[in-house]
């Protein structure tokens, strides 16, 4: 319940209908003091396309408002009001409610889930349309916001300046985020193009992650912390690298917050724990993410990383573009060689046959999964003969390294196949020469 309303004590006809959560999420409260207050408090908007931020927000409330939110408390005092159901337990939805009995004022709570149906819209309707009222006309006790105000390149690596915005009427207090370990239930925080402007699909996949990531204005905040005062806001510049690709061009920028935060006052049902979307900004990007051979590097070993829990089973549809390599479904032996798939297409459910790569000598013969490896060769134009440099799945003799890694010998077959030379396997970096031996081409077998 509300602790600005009568010093913590319930008042008769005051209520509370709250949603926990649970481990990861926010909470969210409606309450109503009994007399004329109603508020209303959200920590989280992860999935909201309208709010942003998480705070508590306040409503004086007479009239018909008032007189709705005198029946649901009524309401709520009914002798049968838990005689609905089943119970759930995870995330828990309860209520609380000061009832006059006897001339004396009890409390009362009870599960949310467990109030018989007839009495949904007497109980919800009033608390849900004023909550609504309340997030957008409301006095805000607290509220915090973040947006990203800009994304620079520099030096090989991208710096966020991120900003976090307190526009309530509380401080409100967390750590610097090098403190979170970038998961959702102890802290993350990331900013992402959520569309490319003038087209309508949205970006589902995440650009920059933040949390745990250097803050090169560290110096601003000495204790490891964040005190924002009404009115406060503060910026950080946080030193990342995308973990997808990003074309050149105008976006609009989206993200999430997840964090534990402490507040002035205590009460209001908002959660310690709290996680939300940012305020939306538009934002351009100048260059492709990536562009050079390193960044090329460096993502592909990210995206390596990311994909190696996602293989494609036997049966499966792959997703994007790429390398893979098999992996037997039944014992996790990896295959040497490489295969270009595209997005579309059908991983086979027959046996494959290829050598080991923990032992070229052995084959693995058997249904396989497969695991994305790196980029698939890349046409510098749809349907041209030349390939973006960097992403060559071959190489001839004596020619400049196009990929760093392993490199198998080869040589054409009369059936267009090629016949592999498992003796002959060289490691190369980029732009080293590879052997010349004439007649010979090599294969990319990966990093």
């Amino acid at each position: 319940m509300a602790s600005d309303s009568n010093n913590g004590v319930l008042r008769p006809g005051a209520f509370s209908l709250s949603w926990s959560g649970g481990l990861e999420y926010g909470s969210r409260q409606m309450t109503f003091d009994g007399e004329s207050k109603f508020y209303f408090a959200k920590g989280d908007t992860i999935n909201e396309d309208s709010q942003t931020g998480i705070g508590v927000f306040v409503l004086t409330v007479q009239n018909a408002d008032l007189q709705e939110l005198t029946t649901v408390a009524k309401t709520l005092c009914e002798t049968d009001i838990q005689r609905g159901g089943p119970e759930t337990y995870d995330p828990p939805a309860t209520f609380r409610v000061a009832c006059l009995e006897d001339g004396r004022v009890v409390n009362r709570r009870g599960s949310i889930r467990k109030i018989p149906e007839k009495f949904n819209r007497e109980i919800f309707d009033g608390p849900f349309r004023l909550s609504e009222e309340a997030w957008k006309h409301g006095a805000k006790l607290i509220k915090l916001d973040f947006t990203t105000e800009s994304i620079e390149y520099k030096n090989g690596s991208y710096i966020v300046s991120v900003r976090f915005i307190n526009s309530g009427n509380r401080w409100i207090r967390f750590k610097t985020p090098d403190h979170w370990p970038g998961d959702s239930r102890n802290g993350g925080l990331a900013v992402a193009p959520f569309s490319e402007l003038g087209k309508m699909q949205p970006r589902d996949d995440w650009g920059f992650n933040l949390a745990s990531k250097k803050i090169l204005n560290k110096n601003e905040f000495p204790d490891g912390e964040i005190l924002l005062n009404p009115g406060d806001s503060r910026t950080l510049k946080i030193e990342s690298i995308p973990d997808n690709k990003i074309q050149k061009g105008g976006y609009d920028l989206s993200g999430v917050a997840y964090l534990n935060i402490q507040y002035e006052g205590y009460g209001w049902g908002l959660s310690t724990h709290v996680d939300f979307c940012p305020i939306k900004t538009r934002i351009s990007f100048d260059r492709d993410y990536p562009s050079t051979h390193q960044e090329r590097e460096q993502w592909e070993a990210k995206h390596r990383k990311d994909l190696s829990w996602r293989p494609v089973k036997p049966g499966q549809t792959f997703s994007e573009d790429g390398l893979y390599r098999a992996v037997r479904t039944d014992n996790g032996h990896r295959g040497l060689l490489l295969k270009p798939f595209k997005a579309g297409e059908v991983a086979t459910t027959g046996r494959v046959t290829m050598p080991m790569q923990e032992l070229p000598d052995v084959n693995i013969d058997g249904p396989v999964q497969w695991v994305w490896e790196a980029t698939a060769p890349t046409p510098v134009k749809p349907w041209s003969p030349d390939l973006v440099e960097g992403t060559e799945h071959t190489c001839d003799p004596g020619a400049a390294c196009p990929r760093s890694g392993r490199w198998l010998a080869r040589t054409a077959t009369r059936d267009w196949q090629y016949s592999y030379d498992l003796a002959r396997i060289v490691t190369r970096s980029r732009g080293e020469r590879m052997p010349g031996d004439e007649g010979t081409t090599w294969e990319w077998l990966g990093v």
